[in-house]
């Protein structure tokens, strides 16, 4: 295979034409007056105007909220993005009170009574106990009057309230009863509620005395620009297109006409088809990265909301200063199409850009040294593809930074070696786009201050060679700036200063954020026992440390590296270093920011490989040393899991573990083979030590000396190798987990699966396998004999299995989530990262109430203030995740239980048994009553048993996990009407342990002559923790979840799973105001109980709303084929209702478009400090 050919580096290049007289150096060194002034001019035009953008004025979406609406006193929704609006102001004519309807407390309300939470949250005037006016705010009684001061009030009094960023006041006009306050107490609002009595009557009187409410929402960042603004950006862009022509006039006239790098160099080779058919087969069946969906969402949803919201968390601001313009192209694709395959093809793209890139500019500026070796470029693109794999296939930005850094690279050394400025002008630009795709692209500013010197130089030689110096300079200094400065018009091209200050403030108070001398967690996570320290990702980062060490070791010790060219190397190095010292500054430490480095890794290891060689050739002990090296830098590496995110995790072999066989850990072995090459390279020292000793003595130093040198350079080329072997054989494993992965889960569903059917036109990814119960309480099985269901759990033989026992809140087993998304495996509460281990994600989740008003109070009751009683004590900074952590209810179920049943299962139908006592003395039994099996049909092939507590299964790999004993035995009716028992089996249990959850068992694994069912279980255990609840077996009907929705029905996708599920419709937001999603789609249990704490009401996040605004229960689902898999979950929302079981009315939004300058800002948003909590 032909290598490129370098690039000449003379660095006389500019001037050596002509430089014999001062004309000459005029002709082809200077030039012409009039387009070094058209230069300047529009450099300093286009300066200008991109500098003056962010001031200039936008036209702002102002929203609001005012009711009562419609001519009706009935509540309202609008839950608000930014949680607490901009203004809010009551007026409550206090003969309200007598208008409550019976048994009701509540005059006003900014969020529903019984959301979680509420009176810490919201705001409430209330009549308390001694028939008194209470007004709360955030958990604060802030007025309040006895019943004896309202007796003393006018008839017509009015209560009036303004919260505004400025403070807060509370008064009734004409009498001394006032308070007020200079603190922020804005409330969360999601919309108007009130217990008032709907009577026309009603309604004409108060809306007569005075009774509004305004809400001014905080919409301050749906904006669009004005004609001046767009004008501006326009102008600026043409000046700045016509002063980087100026700039290419100037550089071709230097006489020497365009000069070409080689055609040669882009020929296709071999190699080429190799990493294109790898990059091709990880597009479609490897893993995506872990926060494709955040992104994804984002995008899906900012065409709507007419800016890039932060969706999750953060209270809904911009994603501005960076993200532009990367995100509005996932934007503009996701118009088209949200399926991963679509979505993720720029980063394919700038997958085969960085190959490009790197094979044929890059490497020939290292010198023909390196060019010219067929093993560097072998090496550098699989550490490439090591870097790739498990970095870059998803919707992140670092494969687009890692592709803007190379290219920024590649045209800074053009300049360099040309002695041109037009390539180093397009490559400040580059570096200036690359920076706003996220705060890692400071890689590529890094890149431009690498170079600077080198231009610094170019930019003298053509002042020498000028007649006017200083107009020189200004010409290309001005084209310069206006490159650079181009980026402002992304950034703010519909947002002004004022906000994105504001943005940028609210994400750093409500985190997760690190200081910059907490980099350490970066790299200590890479070594965990996580996806995030998983040995694909473990190996790229570490093989790139020690290439980067290996040249830093040469340059130090010889000036260079061998054979290559000595400023790019040099500069390569620095490049690494400055990015280094920039991730230290970035807010978060996650591991795959080392996506960045895909492209630049990959020089680095092609030096790195002759370095090696250096070193080898040096004696054959050298060479065994090296080779130890890389043995145990492989046993470091296999000592992480083989893990991936979420869905890209179904059949991968180790996905939880080390890779190991029949216990024996591949780490082990790679550290027993690199201790005894260790123990060889030992021995030869030694030897080496007494042969050349012996030489020195016999007089046959030189003859050794000389025999010595060349048996080592016998291995140079070998043993530039190791590098590129090692790298091989990371990335044939990847590729091989990967296929097996597929193999074997076919046909169900796998990453790779979803994929396959998105190229036939079928984009509905994992909506088609998540089956969804569709008639649960209608499906369980009818007991044999004259039982009724209610009874038949007790039908049998019993002891200590009581429907009472039961406990009144379970706390579920949090694991570590190493599955969904590197942002949620952390403690938020504090706003910092702790990295994603088991203590990390302890707290990431309540494990309180769903919020549902029957959890703890009667339907008569939800006009109320207090909150549901059974919470955790954490649950002020965390929202529950669903209805499976039990709870009780006043009314008595079928069978005498008073167990908060889940699933929404009837309780009054359904009965329930179990063994949980406080302090138990003896062990329960429990044998129920035999159930009929229905026949079975294609789509009820489940035996299902709701169950909580400790049972002992077998998980999805086999192994075998501890608890108390609950099986279903199977049977035949015989013709006298008993049923003869068959056998018994052990059902799935996906858990978590101890919550309610859905034990299942496939029909088809049950013999075709088995026609009845029961239950029998065993608590042998005296711990307290131990113990089994259960319901009646069903066997329901099960539809996929893409038949129950369409894109009309809005949904909470987690963002772990919105690039699964391309068709369903994520909620949308606009001025303020968002849509309420009418269900919730989770990942697997750890990873929703990890998100919840992360998008909850502390953060700012998506929870906030909807679960204020709705109570919610989970509807039982399943893999399709897989059943014995946790693909996630779905949570059912229902929005709250008043005390008459009325839901609030979808409040009209009034706007208005107003202009807005570039520094307007009305108030702080105001943002619950979560260490404050």
């Amino acid at each position: 295979m032909s290598q490129p050919s370098s690039i000449s580096t003379s660095s006389t290049a500019a001037t050596a034409v002509g430089a014999d007289t001062a004309s000459s150096a005029r002709l082809h060194g200077s030039a012409p007056r009039w387009l070094k002034s058209l230069a300047i001019v529009s450099g300093l035009l286009a300066t200008i105007l991109f500098l003056l953008v962010p001031f200039l004025p936008v036209n702002q979406t102002q929203s609001s909220v005012h009711w009562p609406q419609n001519d009706s006193l009935n509540s309202v929704n609008a839950p608000l993005i930014s949680v607490a609006p901009e203004k809010y102001e009551a007026q409550l004519p206090l003969s309200a009170v007598d208008l409550l309807r019976d048994g009701q407390s509540l005059l006003l309300g900014t969020i529903p009574a019984d959301s979680p939470e509420a009176t810490d949250r919201g705001l409430f005037i209330t009549v308390n106990a001694d028939d008194g006016l209470s007004v709360s705010i955030l958990n604060d009684v802030v007025f309040e009057l006895a019943s004896e001061e309202m007796a003393d009030l006018p008839a017509d009094a009015v209560l009036d309230l303004a919260a505004t960023g400025d403070g807060t006041s509370i008064s009734i006009p004409g009498t001394d009863h006032a308070e007020s306050t200079e603190s922020d107490l804005r409330p969360q609002v999601t919309g108007v509620y009130t217990e008032i009595d709907n009577s026309p009557e009603n309604v004409s009187s108060l809306i007569d005395a005075g009774l509004s409410v305004d809400v001014e929402i905080n919409s301050r960042f749906t904006t669009s620009p004005t004609l001046i603004k767009q004008v501006a950006m326009w102008a600026g862009t043409l000046l700045a297109l016509i002063a980087v022509w100026a700039l290419w006039r100037q550089d071709r006239c230097d006489g020497r006409g365009h000069i070409r790098g080689g055609s040669r160099r882009w020929r296709p080779t071999p190699l080429d088809g190799v990493v294109g058919v790898i990059l091709g087969f990880w597009h479609i069946f490897g893993a995506n990265t872990s926060d494709d969906g955040f992104i994804l969402t984002m995008a899906r949803v900012s065409g709507h909301a007419g800016y890039m919201a932060n969706y999750y968390r953060w209270y809904g601001v911009p994603e501005a200063p960076f993200g532009s313009p990367y995100y509005e192209l996932l934007a503009v694709m996701s118009e088209v199409s949200a399926a991963s395959l679509w979505m993720r093809l720029p980063a394919l793209v700038a997958g085969i850009g960085i190959w490009l890139l790197l094979s044929r500019e890059i490497l020939p500026r290292f010198g023909r040294g390196i060019a010219g070796r067929r093993v560097a470029h072998w090496t550098a693109a699989f550490m490439f593809l090591a870097f790739w794999l498990p970095y870059n296939n998803g919707v992140r930005p670092e494969p687009i930074i890692a592709l803007g850094t190379l290219l920024a690279w590649a045209l800074f050394e053009r300049s360099i070696a040309t002695d041109r400025l037009l390539p180093a002008a397009l490559g400040t630009l580059t570096a200036a786009v690359t920076l706003t795709c996220g705060p890692t692209g400071l890689m590529a500013v890094g890149v431009f201050l690498v170079s600077l010197p080198s231009l610094v130089r170019i930019l003298g030689r053509r002042m020498a060679a000028d007649d006017s110096p200083r107009l020189a300079a200004a010409s290309v200094l001005l084209p310069f700036s206006a490159a650079g400065l181009f980026v402002l018009v992304p950034i703010f091209a519909d947002q002004t200063l004022a906000a994105v200050m504001e943005s940028t403030r609210v994400r750093g108070i409500v985190g997760p954020s690190l200081e910059w001398y907490s980099e350490y967690v970066r790299y200590s996570t890479l070594m965990e026992q996580s996806v995030d320290g998983s040995l694909t990702r473990r190996f790229a980062m570490l093989t790139m440390l020690v290439c980067v060490a290996l040249i830093l070791y040469s340059v130090l010790r010889f000036g260079s590296v061998p054979g290559a060219n000595r400023g790019p190397t040099l500069r390569l190095v620095l490049i690494v270093a400055l990015s280094m010292f920039f991730l230290m500054f970035t807010p978060t430490k996650w591991t795959h920011h080392f996506g960045i480095y895909t492209g630049i890794s990959g020089a680095a290891a092609a030096l790195g490989g002759v370095v090696l060689a250096q070193i080898a050739a040096k004696s054959p002990r050298a060479r065994t040393f090296a080779l130890a090296g890389v043995t145990f830098l492989l046993a470091l590496t296999f000592a992480g899991w083989n893990g991936w995110w979420y869905i890209s995790s179904f059949g991968v072999p180790w996905w939880d573990k080390t890779p190991q066989l029949r216990g024996i850990e591949f780490n082990t072995i790679l550290l027993v083979i690199a201790l005894l090459i260790l123990a060889v390279a030992i021995v030869q020292t030694f030897r080496h030590q007494y042969r050349r000793s012996q030489a020195i003595e016999e007089g046959r130093l030189d003859q050794f000396d000389a025999a010595d040198k060349t048996a080592a350079s016998r291995w140079t080329t070998v043993m530039t190798a190791p590098i590129a072997v090692v790298s091989i054989l990371v990335v044939l494993f990847s590729v091989a987990t990967f296929t097996k992965a597929f193999a074997s889960q076919y046909p169900d569903y796998s990453v790779g699966l979803g994929n396959v059917k998105a190229l036939t036109g079928d984009t509905s990814y994992l909506a088609d396998e998540a089956m969804v119960e569709t008639n649960t309480n209608e499906s369980f099985l009818s007991p044999l004999g004259d039982v009724p269901l209610g009874e038949s759990l007790e039908a049998g033989e019993v002891q200590g299995f009581e429907p009472g026992k039961i406990p009144e809140f379970i706390v579920p087993e949090t694991q570590a989530a190493a599955n969904v998304g590197a942002i949620a495996n952390s403690s938020i509460n504090n706003g910092s990262q702790t990295g994603d281990g088991p203590a990390a994600s302890g707290d990431t989740g309540s494990t309180g109430d769903t919020g549902n008003a029957d959890t703890t109070t009667d339907a008569g009751s939800t006009g109320s203030t207090s909150t549901d009683t059974t919470t955790s004590a954490d649950s002020t900074t965390r929202t529950p995740t669903s209805d499976t952590t039990g709870g009780t209810r006043e009314a008595t179920g079928v069978n005498g239980s008073n167990a908060q049943l889940p699933f929404n299962l009837d309780p009054f139908a359904i009965p329930v048994t179990g063994s949980w006592e406080d302090e138990p003395t003896a062990s329960a039994s429990i044998t129920t009553a035999w159930y009929q099996l229905p026949e079975r049909t294609e789509n009820a092939p489940l035996l299902v048993v709701s169950a909580a507590g400790r049972i002992a299964h077998f998980d999805q790999d086999g192994v075998e996990e501890p608890g108390e004993d609950l099986v279903v035995e199977y049977g035949v009716t015989r013709e006298n009407g008993e049923v003869e028992k068959l056998g018994e089996k052990v059902l799935y249990d996906i858990g978590p342990t101890p919550t309610w959850r859905n034990l299942r068992v496939p029909l088809d694994e049950l013999p075709e002559e088995a026609d009845a069912v029961r239950i029998v279980a065993e608590d042998t255990s005296l711990d307290p923790e131990n113990w089994i609840a259960f319901t009646p077996p069903r066997v329901p009907e099960l539809a996929p979840l893409s038949t129950l929705t369409d894109d009309s029905t809005p949904a909470l996708l987690d963002w772990s799973v919105g690039l699964q599920f391309p068709t369903l419709r994520t909620f949308d937001h606009f001025a303020g105001v968002t849509e309420i999603p009418r269900y919730r789609v989770s990942p697997d249990n750890e990873g929703a109980e990890a998100l919840t704490g992360f998008m909850d009401f502390l953060g700012g996040g998506s929870l906030a709303t909807a679960e204020a605004v709705n109570s919610s229960y989970e509807v039982p689902s399943y893999t399709r084929g897989d059943w014995n898999r946790d693909w996630g979950s779905i949570q059912r929302y229902e929005l709250r209702a008043d005390s008459t079981g009325t839901a609030p009315d979808e409040a009209v939004v009034d706007t208005e478009v107003i202009t807005r300058s570039g520094t307007w800002h009305e108030s702080d948003m105001n943002i619950r400090v979560p260490e404050e909590e």
